[in-house]
């Protein structure tokens, strides 16, 4: 895990199935000066790296190809990773024990989700 004073150059990593988003979020994750791990487009592509790779937070889209990202995001809250969860879904759709985590509707305002992820890594 990287401090709040190391945000910068942060490992993120990225679970998205749909290409043009996945590509665009890398794309703007790097521009902020971050560094990107995936992105993975299914649950178990995800689990496998976030079980071997280091990194200082994630960004899980709920839904993987009609996979629910429930149990990575569980290991992952159980790990104290820090996580951003991105849905169209409401949370109040969530399991009871994911919904107050960080999360954010799609589609999303880049900017918004940038400022949203600085906070997050902030926050430590």
């Amino acid at each position: 895990m990287t401090t709040p004073s190391a945000q910068h150059g942060a490992r993120i990593l990225v679970a998205e199935d749909e290409f043009l988003v996945a590509i665009q979020l890398e794309e703007d994750l790097i521009a902020a000066g971050w560094s990107v791990l995936g992105p993975f487009t299914s649950l178990q592509t995800a689990t496998v790296a976030a079980r071997q790779d280091q990194f200082d937070m994630a960004i899980l889209d709920v839904n993987l190809n009609g996979e629910m990202i429930y149990p990575l995001a569980t290991e992952l809250k159980q790990r104290g990773v820090r996580l951003l969860l991105v849905s169209g879904y409401e949370a109040a759709n969530l399991p009871e024990a994911l919904r107050g985590l960080p999360r954010m509707s799609k589609p999303y305002d880049t900017d918004a989700l940038i400022r949203r992820i600085r906070g997050i890594l902030d926050a430590g």
